[in-house]
């Protein structure tokens, strides 16, 4: 699925998790925010790379089982960005590091937009989003509806209309479906990537590799804990 939250700080005394690549120091910065118009940007090389382990299934983990201890530049997120285009039409993008590719090679991967609060705070909407995701054949782009957090749930909706751009991708939705998105309250979104899906069959507390802005982070001194250091960025119409 989709890159919520989700889960709260977890508990300290866990047995440490070797961190398979360094996080940047730089935080995302929110470098505009104006009506119709809001531009996230975020640090390069600041993915949360972390493999998840059968023998701890409850524990927070990006990655498969084995495998590299790194992902390409099209995992990790430049700019995210959500525009009002005129006509009741919306854009929201996610600039990359490097070009999507064409085939990720893996069985699944997603870039996904997350809206309000994910899983961390009850929200005043069902916890919608829009993601566009590899299934290990073709990429399709639908919204989403997390319907539990524990345990992981989510139902897929209706298409979203995508293309991938020079440097990323890029959805098209209608101004009034986004605005129902915010319950009646002013919206706010993070954008992210995803290796393993949100549901997932064997492990409960999959994560994003990148999100922006880092309302997830893992803390640089082990055990990696999961953290929460920025809130979703605001957007208006």
């Amino acid at each position: 699925m989709n890159g919520s939250v989700c889960s709260p700080a977890l508990a300290g005394g866990l047995v440490a998790w070797a961190l398979v690549a360094p996080l940047a120091s730089s935080a995302s910065d929110i470098v505009v925010s104006v009506p119709g118009n809001t531009v996230v940007q975020d640090a390069g090389n600041d993915l949360m790379l972390l493999h998840c382990d059968l023998a701890f299934p409850d524990r927070a983990c990006s990655l498969p089982p084995g495998g590299p201890d790194a992902l390409p530049a099209w995992a990790d997120v430049k700019t995210a960005k959500i525009t009002a285009i005129g006509g009741g039409r919306v854009d929201l993008q996610i600039a990359l590091y490097a070009p999507a590719p064409a085939d990720p090679g893996v069985p699944f991967f997603s870039y996904f937009w997350q809206f309000q609060d994910g899983c961390v705070e009850p929200s005043p909407t069902d916890k919608d989003g829009i993601r566009v995701h590899w299934d290990g054949a073709a990429w399709n782009a639908n919204w989403y509806v997390i319907t539990s957090c524990n345990p992981r749930h989510i139902v897929q909706g209706d298409p979203v209309d995508f293309v991938f751009t020079d440097d990323g991708v890029r959805v098209r939705v209608s101004l009034e479906d986004l605005l129902t998105r915010g319950g009646g309250v002013p919206m706010t979104f993070y954008a992210g990537t995803r290796r393993l899906p949100f549901e997932h069959p064997v492990f409960t507390r999959t994560i994003p590799v990148d999100v922006a802005p880092d309302v997830n982070q893992l803390n640089p001194s082990p055990p990696p804990i999961l953290i929460h250091p920025q809130v979703p960025a605001p957007w208006q119409p």
